[in-house]
């Protein structure tokens, strides 16, 4: 279902609507489900008020002989014909337990234990649809921001890459977390109140208007004066909930780059500063977080004084029914006043599911603001690519990341099973190119060609099963070291796996820890060294057998012997393949085929090691300069 949660553009209140629906639509039998529950709730929790009436009169009139009779002289209310019916009943009932109506206070204590049985059952009854509608409801609840949460998962993996260079990570962990779970606690809320508590409004209504019909105007008085505040409070709720949720961003940003950089945290003695900035952003989150509870307290008060008006107009319109008019009986003013008072307890519940829904529609406009970014197209279709023999070309390629041009006219053909260096100062476009390689971004003029087809045309899934990249910061998952290898083609054997981990060099080092290579990688590599998390990401990139492969500055972290290591594991890799190699030590890339310099965008010198230095040009100078 998670696929069918990306809905268009839209913003606030429309917007949840809308997601809700999409919810509803989904999971209809769930929802239908909760309805049916809480339908047959609201009846058996209000049903029992209506033996309040014939109650109080029947013990009136048993405890005072001057009392009127049991029922009205005149039998034409819908108060005095149920009163009749139940009396009538009660009696039977009675009768089935061997009690005798005609008896002194017979009838009057048949009625008393029928209502008790009456409610009783009402209560086993009730009590089961309570446990249904609770299940059902929160349950969809819970599946709508699952299915959310799925659906940000799969589309922050469609972006292209340029969106989390833009994109403080923080905030995107917040997305996925922090504003998810805001949406699943609004929603669990409002699916306990949003589909029981109207009912038993309705119920209420539907009681007084059988009692007492004229008492019905206090309802409608009561409704508007409950319902703006409420309405008012929920959009400052809203507004000042979307900047609490920033400033959570903020902080939970503040501990990533915390957690992410304890080594330099602690190294420069940085903890006081890192700390007092974490401090600063919960003071204001703790600070936009009170400015939007005082919102939600003035509502529930508001609300509250509303109902408390509306109380005081019912009181008086009874008094007045009762005591001038005499229309209706004293017993019915129970029977009233019961379902009215807890009104208040139904609408304050909605007012509470409104005030968090509404705090829950900025989590959900920060969710939104992903969900429109656009995907990366590259992952849309394409010819199919079944093999692949590694020849490559850059046809005038063009490309920026902002106004300024980092490609400007590359043009480049490479046939297959060559190794090509691209040397160059920083800045100067060698892993924009390479990114235009394995097609993290697209050229805005020119084409990248691999076996003389467009890469725009081609199907990304099939070109990057031909494709394996090593960069110059190793990343491993926190699972097995026979799970990160195999990740590079998952289903491979474990024949397989040591396979590549021999021809990697690291296959004698996993043989002697305990565990083998169920050892944990644990998080980021962190139970490796550098060297050896360098060498596990070749062997996965290995057993993918790749036709073209992407090495990023794959040795320049790492100390002589783990560099020797490497780039042995590295020869064994490039052995058959077309291959790009970005390195600042020219060292390691003299037995290239073809060496690319490349300055300010543009392709300025091509040709072996020997070729290059022999020309006496930017190439030499780079070499020199690393020598002397």
């Amino acid at each position: 279902m998670a696929s069918e949660v990306a809905l268009p553009p839209g913003s606030n209140l429309g917007t949840l609507i809308r997601r809700v629906v999409v919810a509803v639509k989904a999971h209809k039998a769930l929802v239908a489900a909760a309805f049916g529950f809480g339908v047959l709730e609201a009846f058996f929790t209000k049903a029992p008020f209506l033996l309040v009436e014939p109650l109080i009169r029947t013990m009136g009139a048993a405890t005072n002989a001057t009392a009127a009779p049991v029922l009205s002289v005149v039998k034409s209310s819908f108060s005095d014909r149920f009163a009749e019916w139940f009396q009538t009943n009660a009696d039977v009932i009675g009768g089935w337990l061997g009690r005798d109506a005609s008896s002194a206070g017979g009838s009057a204590m048949n009625l008393v234990l029928t209502a008790v049985l009456v409610s009783i059952v009402c209560g086993a009854i009730g009590g089961v649809c309570i446990y249904g509608v609770q299940m059902t409801s929160r349950y969809f609840a819970i599946k709508m921001v699952a299915d959310l949460r799925c659906a940000i998962a799969k589309h922050i993996l469609s972006l292209p890459l340029r969106f989390f260079g833009q994109r403080r990570m923080g905030d995107l962990i917040s997305n996925v977390t922090i504003d998810a779970q805001v949406l699943q606690r609004a929603f669990e809320l409002a699916s306990d109140n949003v589909i029981v508590d109207p009912l038993m409004i309705l119920g209420n209504i539907a009681i007084v208007l059988c009692v007492m019909p004229k008492a019905l105007f206090v309802l409608i008085l009561m409704v508007p004066l409950m319902a703006i505040p409420m309405y008012r409070a929920g959009r400052k709720v809203r507004r000042r909930s979307g900047k609490t949720l920033e400033a959570m961003g903020g902080a939970t940003e503040s501990m990533n780059q915390i957690l992410s950089g304890i080594r330099t945290v602690k190294a420069f003695r940085l903890e006081g500063e890192r700390l007092r900035e974490y401090e600063q952003q919960n003071d204001t989150f703790l600070q936009r977080t009170l400015r939007m509870l005082r919102a939600k307290a003035m509502s529930m008060t508001q609300t509250f004084f509303g109902y408390q008006v509306g109380f005081g107009f019912l009181l008086l319109l009874l008094g007045y029914f009762v005591l001038v008019t005499h229309e209706i009986h004293f017993s019915a003013v129970a029977t009233v006043l019961l379902p009215l008072s807890t009104t208040y307890q139904h609408v304050k519940r909605l007012t509470r599911s409104y005030t968090t829904m509404m705090e829950s529609v900025s989590a959900l406009d920060r969710i939104e603001a992903i969900f429109n970014e656009r995907p990366d197209h590259a992952d849309s279709g394409g010819e199919p690519l079944l093999r692949l023999s590694g020849e490559v070309e850059l046809d005038d390629v063009w490309f920026a990341y902002g106004e300024e041009p980092v490609l400007r006219g590359v043009s480049l053909k490479v046939p297959p099973g060559t190794t090509v260096a691209l040397v160059g100062p920083s800045g100067a476009g060698k892993s924009t190119t390479l990114d235009m390689l394995m097609r993290f971004h697209d050229p805005m003029k020119g084409r990248v060609l691999v076996d003389g087809k467009d890469l725009r045309n081609v199907c990304m899934d099939d070109y990057r099963k031909h494709t394996a990249v090593v960069s110059q910061q190793p990343f491993l998952f926190n699972s097995s070291i026979r799970d990160n290898i195999a990740y590079g083609r998952p289903g491979c054997s474990q024949g397989e796996i040591e396979a590549a981990a021999k021809a990697a060099n690291i296959h004698d080092f996993v043989m002697t820890l305990p565990a083998g290579y169920n050892t944990l990688a644990g998080e980021r590599g962190c139970n490796l060294s550098g060297g050896q998390m360098q060498r596990i990401t070749i062997a996965r990139a290995i057993v993918r057998d790749p036709a073209i492969l992407f090495l990023d500055e794959a040795t320049s972290s790492l100390d002589s012997e783990n560099e020797s290591l490497v780039q042995s594991a590295l020869d064994n890799l490039r052995k058959g393949r077309t291959s790009f190699v970005i390195a600042h030590r020219l060292s390691t890339i003299s037995s290239a085929d073809l060496i690319v310099v490349i300055e300010q965008g543009r392709i300025i010198e091509t040709g072996s090691h020997a070729e290059l230095l022999a020309r006496g040009g930017s190439y030499k100078r780079m070499r020199d300069l690393q020598t002397t």
